[in-house]
């Protein structure tokens, strides 16, 4: 496992759950670089999970992934337990579980694309594959 790996990837699903996060926040319009409709898909009622904002919790998993991946290259014997990498891959397990939910979502319910959340979900996938491999 290569933590560089994980503290890039953290930080680009970061970025993309708090650019969806922000301009929901201020009900700005997205700007998508491939011409979907990424407000229709993050605005949509999909857009939530039992009232909370699907970035919210994506946020965290990348600053958890994040810290993880930054503790490990600052002072490796700081995880040397076990139950941290296993819950840190049991909350990688779930994040890519929900991004295929929500992949789901936009290609059969919607049939709009969010390129954005297509990001975060392969962020989440190769972070997935980082902590296994």
């Amino acid at each position: 496992m290569n933590p560089i790996y994980l503290i890039i990837l953290s930080l680009i699903g970061f970025i993309v759950s708090f650019y969806i996060f922000y301009t929901k926040k201020l009900n700005k319009k997205m700007h998508c670089i491939m011409g979907e409709n990424c407000d229709a898909v993050v605005k949509s009622r999909y857009g939530k999970t039992f009232g909370i904002e699907n970035t919210v919790p994506g946020m965290l998993y990348y600053v958890l992934v994040f810290l993880y991946g930054l503790g490990i290259v600052l002072n490796r014997n700081i995880f040397k337990q076990d139950i941290v990498y296993y819950l840190l891959v049991s909350a990688s397990i779930g994040s890519v579980l929900f991004s295929a939910y929500l992949i789901a979502v936009q290609a059969f319910v919607l049939r709009k694309w969010c390129e954005y959340c297509i990001v975060s979900s392969i962020a989440s996938v190769l972070i997935l594959l980082v902590l296994v491999l």
